[in-house]
């Protein structure tokens, strides 16, 4: 067996960052843990798949100061929807943000999202009928096995 595990991100801000994973894209937490130097939290999404674990406390550029998007290593995944406009919303309306256009690839969107850490991942539309449990999309995107389209 050869599968994706949870999901780490670190980010600055836990309280933005938390209401970004679980407003924006509707995850649900199911552990979490604060305390006065660090806090951590286990997010799971609606219909499965690998968990998301943010963990806070983390200063990672020097304050007042923020790297440009992409220019630094960070995790990068597709987040699967067949509710694209619905989910595009909650998520810029939770603080993420694009970066760069909604693009159309055999008839489904895709769109660069950033988080307020400006961990980025892209929005992928898959249509409702369609099985999304694993493969690779026409749009050559990884879709829930944890395939590398590098």
């Amino acid at each position: 067996m050869l599968t994706v595990g949870d999901i780490y991100i670190f980010v600055s801000d836990f309280n933005l960052a938390l209401r970004f994973w679980q407003d924006g894209l509707g995850l649900a937490v199911t552990e979490q843990e604060v305390t006065r130097s660090s806090a951590f939290a286990l997010l799971e999404f609606p219909d499965g798949g690998p968990a998301l674990r943010l963990f806070g406390g983390v200063d990672p550029w020097p304050p007042g100061q923020r790297p440009e998007t992409g220019s630094r290593p960070m995790v990068h995944f597709d987040v699967l929807t067949d509710s694209f406009d619905e989910t595009l919303v909650r998520v810029l309306e939770a603080g993420g943000r694009t970066t760069g256009e909604v693009e159309e690839y055999d008839g489904n969107r895709i769109v660069s999202l950033a988080d307020p850490d400006g961990n980025t991942f892209d929005l992928v539309e898959v249509p409702a009928s369609e099985d999304s449990a694993g493969g690779e999309s026409e749009s050559g995107h990884a879709e829930a096995t944890g395939a590398d389209d590098d």
